[in-house]
């Protein structure tokens, strides 16, 4: 059972890549090098809910399936921390530098596929998380058992990585530039296009 819902939920994914690309390409005209560094960023951004909410929340399902199954996840609605940051204890200092680099590639690959400058790169990062958590939240609470517990501190450091990410993305731009400057736009079009990205503002 488990299975077919990995595969339900790859199908799924892939399904909807299938959608995007086919709108991007046919209806907004976009290239395929564009098409090449959307598909890279749809693939991030599936593996961070695969490791947020498929890996774990999915088996909450089997409980419809098999309403006898015994899931040792923790009773939704007690583990909600509101409270930023006093609550962190030294055991957290993994689990919040996993938060940062969780996102520094979302913060590092929006800018690749849109035109977002370092506000609103960080401010769709902050969002994507909220989405997360609250998604974490409502699965567990129509479970009534969770694997996940929403926590405002995963909020916090998941946008300091989408800062952190679109802070390395300036810096690899000026570098990419520079090297550049003087032999003009590189005929590759991969290259080019990473050449021609918007110039990024701090």
């Amino acid at each position: 059972m488990k299975f077919a819902i990995d595969l339900s939920i790859v199908f799924l994914c892939g399904l909807v890549w299938a959608g995007l690309t086919a709108f991007l390409r046919l209806k907004k005209k976009k290239s395929i090098v564009y098409l090449m560094f959307f598909t890279i960023f749809y693939v991030y951004i599936v593996k961070v809910l695969d490791y947020t909410l498929f890996q774990f929340q999915s088996l909450l399902l089997l409980r419809y399936f098999m309403p006898d199954l015994v899931l040792n996840g923790q009773t939704a609605g007690e583990n909600i921390n509101l409270i930023p940051l006093v609550t962190l204890a030294p055991p957290d200092l993994k689990t919040s530098l996993l938060n940062v680099l969780l996102l520094i590639p979302f913060g590092f690959g929006l800018p690749f596929i849109t035109g977002l400058r370092m506000t609103k790169t960080v401010a769709t990062g902050a969002l994507f998380s909220i989405a997360i958590e609250l998604l974490q939240l409502l699965t567990g609470l129509a479970a009534r058992t969770t694997f996940r517990v929403a926590d405002v501190n995963d909020v916090i450091f998941n946008t300091a990585g989408a800062a952190a990410g679109y802070l390395l993305f300036i810096g690899f731009m000026r570098i990419y530039r520079y090297a550049f400057q003087k032999r003009g736009l590189p005929p590759n079009p991969i290259l080019r296009y990473i050449a021609e990205r918007p110039q990024p503002e701090k």
